[in-house]
This record gives structure tokens, C-alpha cells and sequence, in this order.
């Protein structure tokens, strides 16, 4: 609001009125004054709103593709948390897209939510939310945080998920394992030097999946196991078919590895079809490690060993936190870290090699 009425060269109080339509504003000075805040992209109604006492008892949750099963548990535990307060949730959806998540949170504001989940498509492209913050709307990020925004958020610790995943299947005897991750294919196939320094800012550097990257170089590092651009395939950003294709890519090699590990569930999916496809036996010609339990993992032969995060926890634990915030708690951001599991199934097998000595 100060900033609007900076721009507008009124007091805030003016502002207030102008942009809330309630008080004696004339006409030339109600124009001027929203003219500056759609010049600062603020919202008229969401201004309005943030002057008026009470709330509409709505919530928003932007997810990056609610199809996915993750998402689609999370946003569960968010709107069952809503509906404990005494709130509704309304449900967009980003694709994985800035523009389509900036669009998502305008209307989302427009709707005159009080607080709004985001799973962030960039962590470092955050104006949007801060926008939204500075009008008095409290933001928790979901599934990925971001040092550019003072915001909870609410994640697992993916680097150490898949270095656990990866170890277990070096402890088996793998030296040659590959990886499939849900990175954006523009990224490969530098993604895993970048990733290696540190240095992965580009498009999809908000995604989990770059830590899981870091987490199974780690993990290959630990072992001097030898680790390989051609071993790291991107399958997009949740693309099934693509995940398949890049997939059967990595069993391809002429010399292909001997596990993989699968760093999302579109990802598993992608590398069960593939070896599947090629008439491979599991684990017997190829054994793998997936992430999240979903039931499809314990319906199949073999059932498969997986990396479980909690979903409806997350999802829960971010709509708590944004109540919180609702309420008027006030403290710097807070990165909450919940636990995984790694869940040993039948999906990988030794394959004979010892831990070498660092």
C-alpha cells in the first residue's frame, strides 16, 4: 500500500480509500491512485480486500501438475486442514510453468484467497509471491524452497533420499548405476556436471530432482564408483512417454548399467516400462529403486523397492504452517523438513562387487 501511494503521490490513508472505494476520494484522484497500482501490479480487489476487516475463508494452492499423485495427496492434506479451520481451498494448477503459476496466483489474489500453497516452478523468479505478500497474503512453499523469498516451506531432504537410495544399491554390488530424473531436457546433458558444483541456476533448478542428482553423485563419489553424463538421463518436466523413452535410452548403452535409480514416480514408471519392454527380467537383469509408494509399486512382480515422502503430511504440514500466518504469526520463514523412507521390496538384487576403500 505505501507503495502505491508513493507512486501516487498521496498519502496512505488516500490510497487506502481509493483503491477500497469506501471515504470521499474524487474521481481524477481514484483513477490516479489505481493507475499506480496497476502500474506496481497490484490488484484493486486484493488491496480492497486487505483494508476490510474478516476474510473470504479461502485458501489457494498452486501445484506443479496435480495429476501427479504427489500432488494430488498434498493438495488433500491441504484442503482437509482448510476444512478444520473452517475454509475452503481453491485448486489451480501451474504445469510446471512461470507464466501459468504468475497468471494462477493473480487470479488466486483476485479471488481475495487469505493465504495461498505454492509448489514454486523457479526458486529464484519470486516477485509474484512477494507481491502477494506485501499486500498481506501469506505464502508457504511446497515441495521446493527458495532463498529469494522469506516464506516457510515445507520439503524432504531429496539429497539425502537419494544418496540412501543409491548407497543401498552400491552395498548390493552396482557399480554402473544409472539415473532417470525429472529435469527439464534442455539441461542435459550438462546436468550432471552443474550439478556436481553446485552451479544448476537455470530453468528447473527449483525442481527436487536437482538434489537427487547431487545425492546419487555423492553417493557414487562415496563408493569411486565411476559416475557419467551418459549415465544421468532427464525425462522432462513429468512427461511419462518421455520418461519411458529416455529410459529405454539408458538400457540402451552399449554398456548399460546394471541398477538405475528412479527419481520420481513418473520416472519409475518410465524405467519399469522400459526393462519391461526389452523383455528384462527384475531384478535379475536389471535391478531399481523408485520414489514414492504408490500402490502400482506393491501390485506388480517384482513389487518394487521405493523411496517413500509423505505426501498427505507435506501437504498437511504446509496448510498448517499458512494458518499459522493467517492468524498473525510473525517469524522469519522456516524450511521444515519431513522424513523418508527407503522401502526394500524385491526390485534389486547384488550383483557380486565389494565396497572399494577411499
Amino acid at each position: 500500500m505505501a507503495d502505491v501511494a508513493r507512486e501516487a503521490g498521496v498519502s496512505v490513508a488516500t490510497a487506502g480509500r481509493a483503491l477500497g472505494d469506501y471515504g470521499r476520494v474524487g474521481d481524477d484522484l481514484r483513477d490516479r491512485v489505481k493507475a499506480a497500482a496497476d502500474r506496481l501490479g497490484y490488484s484493486p480487489n486484493v488491496v480492497a480486500r486487505s483494508m476490510r476487516s474478516g476474510g473470504t475463508h479461502s485458501i489457494g494452492f498452486v501445484g506443479a501438475d496435480i495429476s501427479n499423485p504427489f500432488f494430488a495427496t498434498a493438495l488433500r492434506g491441504v484442503c482437509d486442514v482448510a476444512r478444520e479451520h473452517g475454509y475452503e481451498a481453491i485448486l489451480t494448477n501451474s504445469d510446471d510453468r512461470l507464466d501459468v503459476e504468475r497468471a494462477a496466483v493473480q487470479v488466486l489474489l483476485d479471488k481475495q484467497v487469505e493465504g495461498i500453497v505454492v509448489a514454486p516452478t523457479s526458486v529464484t523468479d519470486v516477485d509474484h509471491l512477494k507481491r502477494a505478500q506485501e499486500v498481506g497474503v501469506p505464502i508457504v512453499l511446497l515441495d521446493r524452497s527458495s532463498s529469494a523469498l522469506d516464506a516457510d516451506s515445507v520439503v524432504i531432504d531429496n539429497e539425502m533420499a537419494a544418496h540412501d537410495a543409491v548407497t543401498y544399491l552400491l552395498n548390493l554390488g552396482h557399480r554402473r548405476i544409472g539415473m532417470l530424473a525429472c529435469v527439464d531436457v534442455e539441461e542435459s546433458p550438462e546436468v550432471v556436471a552443474r550439478a556436481g558444483t553446485g552451479r544448476l541456476q537455470a530453468r528447473g533448478a527449483a525442481r527436487p530432482s536437482i538434489d537427487r542428482i547431487r545425492g546419487y553423485l555423492a553417493a557414487m563419489d562415496d563408493y569411486l564408483a565411476p559416475s557419467s553424463a551418459d549415465l544421468v538421463r532427464c525425462t522432462g518436466l513429468g512427461s511419462p512417454a518421455q520418461a519411458e523413452r529416455e529410459a529405454d535410452a539408458l538400457l540402451a548403452l552399449a554398456q548399460p548399467p546394471t541398477a538405475v535409480f528412479a527419481a520420481d514416480n513418473v520416472a519409475t514408471q518410465g524405467v519399469f516400462r522400459a526393462a519391461r519392454r526389452r523383455g528384462l527380467a527384475i531384478p535379475g537383469d536389471l535391478s531399481m529403486v523408485g520414489f514414492d509408494d504408490l500402490d502400482w509399486t506393491t501390485l506388480v512382480d517384482p513389487p518394487l523397492t521405493v523411496v517413500a515422502q509423505p505426501p498427505l503430511d507435506m501437504g498437511r504440514t504446509a496448510a498448517e504452517q499458512l494458518f499459522a500466518r493467517i492468524k498473525g504469526e510473525d517469524r522469519p520463514g522456516e524450511r521444515i523438513v519431513l522424513p523418508t523412507e527407503l522401502i526394500v521390496r524385491s526390485s534389486a538384487a547384488g550383483h557380486g562387487a565389494q565396497k572399494r576403500s577411499a
